[in-house]
């Protein structure tokens, strides 16, 4: 098995290898872009291979190992085989298929959770004092990285490599295999997961795409939050109907959400500006702002607070909650956080993330009074016009999205294409 990589430096607290520091966590690599015929390949249950093929606990590593060989038996319905792990240990859970489903997932649990443990800044008996650099993670980044070199080699480019997956646009069988095969030498199981007819990839973190073939054939796939928003996904892609649940935000916070039901009362911007300028110096101000203080110095601060609450009226939600934005003029809150200002120990209420410039009502009382109509679509429009804005960076989002898509050049003509020889493959790289 290898585990040599020639050109690996611990350099200034840094993995630097082939050029690049590959941090302390999984190497991941993307060239944003539209692409065709994407293969997508997953390692197999990269951290717990490295653990093994690494024997990082000695002796116990046999059995760490016999867990891995049990999920994995359990996960391919071997349950037989599974109960002959363990000393027979897992074999009263391996009478029916939920059971089974159960058990899986919590070995699965087990193995990732001893992984997190080999790097935790505290001590536990799974933890070895001189691992600065996260060795297991560090394996599979080192991997990752030569196989992109290795893919490259072949004139194929991988365009996004996220921990233990690789993306390869244009993918042939040859290199697909080529793929399994290398993964092997190393003792990483790959699995063709699926291959995208088409593909959007925003950063290393955002993708939309739609599934060549296999049972998902012709559907559409989001990763990361963008993409991801059921109104989102389903008026751009999937063209299924919008729902109720569609149109409800779920917030949470470590200390408090609080809806503002300032609707019809006094607007106190104006105070609450007065209240900020007056706890910064002198020489921060400008000269308007400085007038603006004389003008209202004969408010005390008292006078100031009382002022500003006449303008709020702050209804406790919880950590969580789960809501609607409403239309102006249909009773809907700002939706707030409650914040301590570090300075003058007082509380805030910042906007809660993602709800600014919009009003709310708790999503069951929206159900409940069927108020529906009250809801604001604008707020999901926006979310829309963000999502085509940002497909439309790399092409044109209505040839992207319709039925047919076409060959090339389909792409944006404003941003410069890899001007290499492509030996008769259409690269839709940069």
């Amino acid at each position: 098995m290898i585990n040599h990589f020639p050109g690996y430096e611990f350099k200034d607290g840094k993995n630097m290898y082939r050029g690049d520091d590959l941090g302390k966590g999984g190497y991941v690599y993307a060239e944003p872009g539209m692409y065709r015929n994407v293969a997508l390949l997953d390692v197999q249950s990269m951290h717990p291979t490295s653990i093994i093929n690494m024997n990082c606990f000695g002796e116990f590593t046999k059995r760490y190992k016999d867990i891995y060989d049990a999920r994995i038996l359990i996960k391919h319905h071997r349950y037989d085989d599974a109960k002959k792990l363990l000393n027979g240990l897992l074999a009263p859970y391996l009478t029916d298929e939920e059971k089974a489903d159960d058990l899986s997932k919590a070995l699965k649990l087990c193995l990732n959770s001893t992984y997190g443990l080999t790097s935790a800044n505290f001590d536990n008996p799974f933890r070895d004092i001189r691992n600065k650099n996260n060795i297991v993670a560090l394996r599979g980044a080192l991997f990752m990285r030569t196989l992109q070199d290795e893919i490259i080699e072949r004139g194929f480019r991988p365009i996004h490599v996220k921990t233990d997956s690789v993306k390869v646009p244009n993918a042939t069988s040859e290199i697909i295999q080529f793929i399994m095969d290398f993964g092997k030498q190393y003792g990483y199981t790959f699995e063709h997961e699926a291959t995208y007819d088409r593909m959007c990839l925003v950063n290393d973190a955002v993708y939309i795409a739609k599934y060549k073939d296999g049972k998902h054939a012709g559907k559409w796939t989001a990763t990361g939050a963008q993409f991801q928003v059921p109104y989102v996904f389903k008026k751009l892609f999937s063209r299924e109907p919008i729902e109720f649940d569609d149109m409800c935000e779920t917030k949470s916070v470590k200390t408090a959400l609080y809806l503002d039901m300032n609707e019809g009362l006094s607007d106190v911007s104006l105070e609450e500006k007065i209240k900020d300028l007056r706890t910064k110096n002198d020489d921060q101000l400008t000269k308007s702002e400085s007038r603006l203080l004389d003008e209202w110095s004969q408010c005390s601060d008292e006078e100031l607070r009382d002022k500003i609450s006449e303008g709020h009226d702050y209804i406790f939600v919880g950590k969580v909650g789960r809501f609607c934005p409403i239309k102006p003029g249909y009773g809907g809150g700002v939706l707030c956080r409650e914040a301590i200002d570090p300075e003058t120990g007082e509380k805030k209420y910042p906007s809660a993330t993602g709800a600014k410039g919009y009003r709310w009502k708790e999503a069951e009382i929206v159900r409940e009074l069927e108020l529906t109509d009250q809801i604001d679509r604008s707020y999901y429009d926006q979310l829309v016009n963000d999502a085509v804005e940002t497909i439309e960076k790399y092409g044109d989002f209505e040839r992207f999205v319709s039925d047919d898509f076409g060959e090339a050049p389909w792409q944006n003509p404003d941003i410069p294409w890899d001007d290499r020889e492509d030996e008769g493959r259409n690269f839709d790289v940069r």
